[in-house]
């Protein structure tokens, strides 16, 4: 009986090896058909490959042909077709005289020559330039050659140009955002204060539909009896050069595109000011500063000849020495300019934006010099800024860009010989573009 059922387990061994052997041999012969080079998986990974390549290529197709029809049969280049690829998670760039494609999430690379032929490209792609860093930092100089940069907050952006930085202390764009070419300048608390270099202010436009003159005041303080016109001159109208079309070949079209493509442009954070006291024997020669603590610019006419043509020709006067400042400062990245009457009252808007400055706009005492017989340096009281901006309203009227029929020349701001209930920071009044006295000076403002 034990023999029997020894003999018994031995078989029912072998007999299980045997079955595990051949379990073995089919599931290597399983495997083989599955993962090997003509295997099931293999080909259908392979026909997967295949199809995404084709996929990919007639994307390319599509987005060349579409580049070629917008440009009518012109020439495709890899700036455009990348832009037209974006969608489809590609990205185009520049191979001696061909294009190449690189799709992000495959990563495979395919190759367009001229005459707009696919082919899959081999090797390594091609590495693009490392983008430039174009966020601007508090505190530091933005160089020459860096080109202009961006700074964000509060959902706003303002365009920091070339030989300028952000101030410390004055960063927040909605309470006016502070510029300076000098890389000393510093209000932040609990430092030393300095403002040495040529300081501007940042003026958002968010709606460029509202960039456009307005009469903010009473008809008391309306120190006209016309209306607004543009683009031309007539008795009693209140005029201004105004962008029409899309040339951008005079100052007054670069201003307009400027501030719609940017949302924005920059003031003087000071009157005009020089190193010199002047007086009504001074020259126009004085140098134009936009600092704190310096002579107020005055006894300047608007310009010497008293015309209002050709919006880029030397005019002379307070014109002629604003417009000539970007290039004697050395900031030729920008432009500079006399104010446009549709720039004091994109101020006089933002300023009405904060309820508790919009009441100064009509009753400006307290916010000026006013009332005193006599100017004091630019940005010498600190009570007198509105959005950072000092003396706006007082201590001298400021030539602008408007006109008042074919005589006059529109100035802004109210002055120290009057109040601040009938001389307010949105009051307009007029004189002869020659005139020149105590009360007149002028402010700058600059576009990028």
């Amino acid at each position: 009986m034990n023999n029997v059922l020894k003999s018994t387990k031995g078989i029912t061994l072998i007999a299980l090896v045997i079955t595990i052997i051949v379990l073995l041999i089919l599931a290597g012969v399983s495997i083989a058909m599955l993962t090997g080079e003509n295997g099931i998986l293999t080909q259908a990974q392979n026909a997967k490959k295949e199809t995404s390549i084709a996929e990919e290529k007639e994307l390319i197709a599509l987005a060349y042909n579409a580049v070629k029809a917008e440009e009518k049969g012109g020439t495709v280049t890899a700036d455009k077709l990348d832009k037209e690829l974006e969608k489809d998670g590609a990205d185009a760039i520049e191979d001696g005289e061909n294009i190449k494609v690189t799709f992000t999430e495959s990563q495979r690379v395919y190759t367009i020559n001229s005459n707009g032929t696919i082919t899959e490209g081999t090797g390594t792609t091609p590495t693009p330039p490392e983008e430039e860093d174009n966020t601007a930092t508090v505190g530091e100089i933005v160089q020459p050659g860096e080109g202009n940069k961006e700074y964000t907050n509060g959902g706003s952006t303002a365009i920091i140009p070339e030989g300028f930085m952000i101030v410390p202390g004055l960063d927040n764009i909605e309470e006016g955002l502070v510029i300076s070419d000098n890389p000393t300048d510093t209000e932040e608390e609990g430092k030393t204060l300095v403002a040495e270099g040529n300081q501007f202010v940042w003026v958002p436009v968010p709606e460029f539909t509202e960039f456009k003159r307005e009469h903010f005041g009473t008809d008391d303080q309306k120190w006209w009896t016309g209306t607004f016109v543009t683009d031309q001159m007539s008795t009693n109208n209140m005029y201004e050069p105004t962008a029409n079309g899309t040339d951008s070949t005079t100052e007054v079209e670069k201003m307009y595109k400027s501030v719609n493509d940017n949302k924005g442009f920059y003031i003087g954070r000071y009157e005009a000011g020089t190193e010199t006291e002047r007086n009504e024997n001074s020259t126009i020669e004085d140098e134009v500063l936009s600092k704190k603590n310096k002579f107020v610019y005055n006894y300047i006419g608007w310009n010497n000849d008293g015309t209002m043509t050709g919006e880029t020709s030397e005019l002379g006067g307070a014109v002629e020495k604003a417009r000539n400042f970007s290039t004697q400062s050395g900031h030729t990245n920008v432009t500079s300019t006399l104010v446009y009457g549709v720039q004091w009252d994109a101020v006089m808007r933002w300023i009405s934006e904060d309820e508790n400055l919009a009441k100064y706009l009509t009753e400006s005492t307290g916010k000026g010099n006013y009332n005193t017989g006599g100017t004091i340096p630019t940005g010498s009281n600190p009570e007198y800024q509105l959005k950072n901006i000092y003396d706006i309203a007082g201590n001298v009227w400021e030539w602008t860009m408007e006109a008042y029929s074919t005589d006059n020349r529109v100035h802004r701001g109210g002055t120290y010989s009057y109040t601040g209930s009938n001389n307010a920071v949105s009051s307009r009044l007029i004189y002869s573009p020659d005139n020149t006295c105590p009360c007149l000076g002028f402010r700058l403002a600059f576009f990028v």
